[in-house]
């Protein structure tokens, strides 16, 4: 199988400047897209009197058309194009969450709330809410700089709004022990942004995209029964020797969502990513392929040709980070428990769970502050 990806919105650590939405698109094909597109690319290319098909630098009504020759040629394949689309302020709500919430290492901070991804989400919501913009971006700030005493004054921020809102009594109590417990035992708060000249990248939305369109190639992978041969992205000069790494990294490891919404499976593979490269665009078609699928996908409301649309949504899969996506994944939950027939004596079996959970966190907590 092979893999071209490009990505639109580039920002690096700058995840407040305009666009507010980084884009990143991949075909991922059982078979090389190379020679199947290039002759269409070619006839489009000496139609229009350019080097390479770049959406931007084409009428709209022309993209829909090459578009729709491209799907055609496409039709009779096993492929996918994945789409990744992160709303780069959010992240730094994400990375509040992830920095301050994580069980593991904060005792104070209920397992459950942090494994679980409707919590989990819930808290995403709720600080989105409390951290106004200049807090987020003082916080993203902050956290790349690994600069906890910055950390602690947006903390004590949060602090004060959330006893001045109205919120659900046991999502003040978690937010409320989970924060309180990071500001008395900061050392346990892993920060590692500013380890390296370069570890700053692992946190930009150009990595978390190119971690999620990691998983979607072995996912394919897995779905298909086939392997990486080549994997190609755009070039560009910041993030590539991080993404060869990652690249070499997570090339064994296939994470998958639990369907109980309880962390995330670990599976290793047999077999690695293939040869990775980067390329400009003008040399390869599929790359090409992927800049016009990118642009229609960010523009898909304004796509005049019905048909068009609908070919490209069925071969799209999406992965979203933002507030929008936080609220929908927690709604589904929510969804799927009001259709869940629940006996009386599964609601008392959950009672005990909890109980129990309960227990074991404040065990928890009394092992750590006697070894203090």
């Amino acid at each position: 199988m092979y893999i071209y990806a490009d990505e639109s919105g580039h920002s690096g650590r700058h995840i407040f400047n305009e666009p507010l939405f980084y884009f990143q698109g991949a075909i991922i094909s059982e078979i090389d897209t190379e020679p199947l597109l290039n002759e269409v690319a070619e006839k489009y290319k000496f139609e229009l009197g350019v080097d390479r098909l770049h959406a931007n630098e084409i009428k709209p009504h022309l993209v829909e058309r090459i578009a729709t020759s491209f799907l055609d040629l496409l039709e009779n394949i096993k492929w996918v194009f994945h789409l990744t689309v992160i709303e780069k302020p959010y992240l730094s709500v994400t990375k509040f969450v992830d920095s301050l919430f994580d069980s593991y290492e904060n005792k104070g901070a209920r397992w459950l709330w942090y494994n679980h991804e409707f919590f989990r989400h819930t808290l995403c919501i709720l600080f989105d809410d409390l951290l106004f913009e200049e807090d987020k971006k003082n916080f993203w700030d902050y956290y790349l700089k690994d600069d906890f005493t910055g950390i602690r004054s947006v903390i004590n921020i949060v602090l004060q709004r959330l006893d001045l809102i109205s919120v659900d009594k046991r999502l003040h109590q978690v937010a409320t022990e989970g924060l309180n417990f990071a500001l008395k035992y900061p050392d346990e708060i892993t920060l590692l942004a500013s380890q390296t000249k370069k570890s700053y990248k692992e946190h930009t939305p150009n990595m978390v995209a190119f971690s999620s369109l990691i998983q979607a190639v072995h996912k394919f992978c897995k779905e298909n029964n086939t392997k990486p041969k080549a994997f190609v992205h755009h070039s560009q000069s910041e993030f590539g020797s991080t993404m060869r790494e990652y690249h070499k990294i997570f090339q064994k490891f296939r994470l998958e969502h639990n369907s109980s919404g309880l962390g995330l499976q670990v599976d290793q593979v047999d077999y690695d990513l293939g040869q990775f490269s980067l390329a400009m665009s003008k040399q390869i078609v599929s790359l090409q392929a992927v800049d016009i699928f990118l642009w229609l996908s960010q523009r898909n409301d304004k796509i005049a040709n019905a048909s068009l649309k609908n070919k490209l949504l069925d071969v799209t899969e999406s992965f979203y980070i933002s507030r929008l996506s936080s609220e929908i994944i927690a709604r589904g939950w929510l969804y799927k428990l009001s259709k869940c027939d629940v006996s009386d004596e599964q609601i008392d079996e959950g009672k005990k769970t909890i109980e129990k959970m309960e227990k074991i966190h404040f065990e928890k907590i009394g092992d750590f502050l006697e070894k203090q």
